[in-house]
């Protein structure tokens, strides 16, 4: 039987957040001892970060406790974007394994540290295993570590985000049991009697129609359908947004394809990628990413009403996927760029997600960037939100 539940703080008292967010989820999971003990913390209980271990591992009776910094939390009952929050999930059964670690340094240690996550997981995955990652944005490259983890052990369904905090500190914060560390990836690899329904939302919606990347070198794009690509930018933007160029970049952005052998745009099949610059006299955009000839792209609006849409589509989804299941937990990595900032309300997402779902424990995090599996393969994601529901696989 699988026992879950979910609480949180905004005590701005590292003690007494623990204490509140930690006894709270205690008590829906109606348990005395967790396996395991989930938690995200905004920057102000950073320099109480002992005390924050030791107090999580006290009340929940388990040193298997993990998780990191963020510059929000949230659960089923809403979010903290500005504040103090601290968000802890905790779980026990025996038909679900939760095996959680923590790898420090990343930075240029990129493939080892893949290798060490797979050798975790060929020793407690079995074939319904789903690996949850949190790693610090600001020192590692998560692309190549999910690269090495499915070349050591195959494909595996990835979810997480990178942490984040408000720019007191200028590092994130990542933690397993007793040790916290900056420049490190805790995680944890989830497996046993559960069955998922994964989706993701996006916040930047299709402006105009697919074009194709006629002329690219490395993360320049030099023609879009045979025009100079500042040319098509511009016709394609049109408005108040092309008299401010610099506010045009910060809502604008490119879709590509989210798995390259598709060669697909269309809703669903696209990752958001930001234009990091443009040459006027030259004629061309600068990307945040590699591009190629031949590549299908698409020019995307961060716009709130849009991302609504969209989010309730997602939920609708996952509403038919789930049929008549309810959720038995669930996790939401949401990009720190959605929420208020995105919408001009804090609370949206969950609103939605428990206006379609119903009451269930889930816990989430604002993060740097998403992961998830998208098009047939790992994403590493941008002004997404990637929800994971998790239910009791039926026997």
């Amino acid at each position: 039987m699988l026992r879950v539940g979910v609480g949180h703080s905004t005590a701005t008292s590292t003690s007494r957040a623990v204490e509140e967010a930690t006894g709270a989820a205690m008590a829906g999971a109606g348990i005395k001892q967790a396996d395991l003990a989930l938690a995200f913390f905004t920057a102000n209980h950073i320099d109480q970060g002992k005390e924050l271990t030791s107090g999580l591992s006290r009340m929940a009776q388990t040193d298997r406790t993990v998780g990191c910094s963020s510059v929000g939390i949230l659960t089923i009952e809403g979010e903290v974007e500005k504040g103090s929050g601290l968000a802890v999930m905790v779980l026990s059964s025996d038909s679900l394994k939760a095996t959680p670690f923590l790898f420090h340094p990343i930075r240029n240690r990129e493939q080892e540290v893949g290798k060490a996550i797979a050798t975790t997981m060929r020793s407690e995955s079995d074939d319904n295993s789903h690996l949850i990652l949190l790693p610090d944005p600001y020192t590692g490259r998560p692309a190549s570590i999910i690269n090495q983890v499915e070349e050591e052990f195959g494909p595996v369904p990835v979810l997480g985000a990178g942490c984040s905090e408000d720019g007191s500190h200028g590092k994130t914060f990542q933690f397993y049991g007793d040790r916290i560390t900056d420049n490190g990836i805790a995680g944890l690899v989830l497996n046993g009697s559960l069955e998922s329904s994964i989706d993701i939302t996006q916040g930047c919606q299709p402006v105009g129609r697919p074009m194709v990347i006629t002329k690219a070198q490395g993360n320049f794009i030099l023609e879009i359908d045979n025009r100079p690509s500042i040319e098509v930018f511009t016709s394609t933007i049109k408005g108040p947004l092309l008299e401010d160029i610099r506010r045009a970049l910060s809502v604008v952005f490119i879709g590509l394809p989210s798995d390259p052998e598709e060669n697909n745009v269309g809703p669903g099949h696209y990752v958001v990628r930001n234009i990091i610059g443009l040459d006027s006299e030259k004629g061309i955009l600068a990307v945040s990413d590699q591009v190629h000839e031949g590549e299908s792209m698409i020019f995307t609006l961060r716009e709130g009403q849009r991302a609504r849409e969209d989010l309730d589509q997602m939920l609708q989804r996952q509403k038919e996927s789930l049929g008549k299941k309810k959720p038995a937990l669930g996790l939401y990595f949401n990009c720190c760029a959605r929420g208020s900032s995105l919408y001009g309300l804090s609370g949206i997402d969950t609103a939605y997600i428990r206006r379609a779902l119903g009451d269930f424990p889930l816990i989430g995090m604002f993060g740097n960037f998403e992961l998830g599996p998208v098009g047939g393969g790992n994403q590493l994601l941008a002004y997404t939100g990637v929800l994971a529901l998790f239910t009791e696989r039926q026997h």
